[in-house]
């Protein structure tokens, strides 16, 4: 067996280990049945629920589609990450499916994670952009196998945030205090959804007791939002007086330390 072991300081590798071990244990699990563990129909297994502790990675792109911010440099991308504490909990039940162990899970993450830069204009440095993840929570189904007492597992499924995305421009007037310039700032604030995959492994450390480590990845897409509302400036060198658009994509990296307990006979 190969393991693969991926860095959350890099959301591109993790973007691309995690769906390969995805695919890799779904065709263990898979396996597995096809090799003479199908018992045929439905069963309902035990439910589980527990509480956990991590860190979130953040990963946040800006795209200045017009150069507005960087003045002349149309389609400028800034990337902007950070990381902090998260703790939340899970609750889930096991269950077979023709052999097949599967698993469906809901969990809540809390933990303020913020990420910003100032190099949207970095000749000026005079304009901000922030990512702030206030709540997470996800939806999975998954796969597992055991294997000499550890169960490795899979999983994907829908996620859900509120993300706060903002932008904010700082004039500087000589004779006169620096001002935020409203119009060619916004804030938005909102529930934003997206898709997560993950993976990770258990093992027993009491009779009811299991340690689980997790990693995974969540994407919610991209967003439109819009600057100088007013049109009184072009939105780039020749441009037109309009408003002027940024798109932002946002992305988050869980890794998780989980006590879990099994409920039922």
């Amino acid at each position: 067996m190969t393991v693969t072991f991926c860095s959350f300081a890099d959301s591109g590798i993790l973007r691309r280990c995690l769906p390969a071990l995805l695919a890799s244990l779904c065709l263990l699990a898979t396996g597995r049945a096809d090799a003479g563990d199908v018992g045929g129909g439905f069963d309902w297994g035990r439910t589980y629920a527990g509480l956990f502790v991590g860190t979130g990675l953040t990963g946040n792109r800006i795209l200045d589609v017009d150069g507005f911010a960087n003045w002349g440099n149309p389609g400028s991308v800034t990337d902007y990450d950070d990381e902090d504490f998260v703790g939340g909990a899970l609750a889930g039940t096991r269950l077979r499916l023709g052999g097949l162990p599967l698993r469906l899970e809901l969990d809540a993450t809390l933990g303020n994670i913020s990420a910003k830069t100032d190099r949207l204009d970095p000749v000026g440095l005079d304009e901000t952009a922030v990512a702030d993840y206030q709540w997470v929570a996800t939806a999975r189904g998954g796969v597992e196998d055991e294997l000499g007492g550890v169960t490795l597992f899979a999983s994907a499924g829908l996620a859900a945030a509120r993300i706060r995305n903002s932008v904010t421009d700082i004039d500087f007037v000589s004779g006169r205090p620096a001002q935020m310039d409203p119009d060619d700032s916004f804030r938005n604030e909102s529930i934003r959804f997206g898709w997560v995959i993950g993976a990770g492994l258990e093992t027993s450390v009491a009779e009811e007791w299991i340690l689980r480590l997790e990693g995974s990845y969540l994407d919610f897409g991209r967003s439109t939002y819009f600057v100088n509302e007013a049109g009184d400036a072009r939105c780039g060198p020749g441009g037109l007086r309009i408003a002027c658009p940024y798109r932002v994509e946002n992305s988050l990296g869980l890794l998780r330390v989980a006590v879990i307990r099994r409920f039922g006979g």
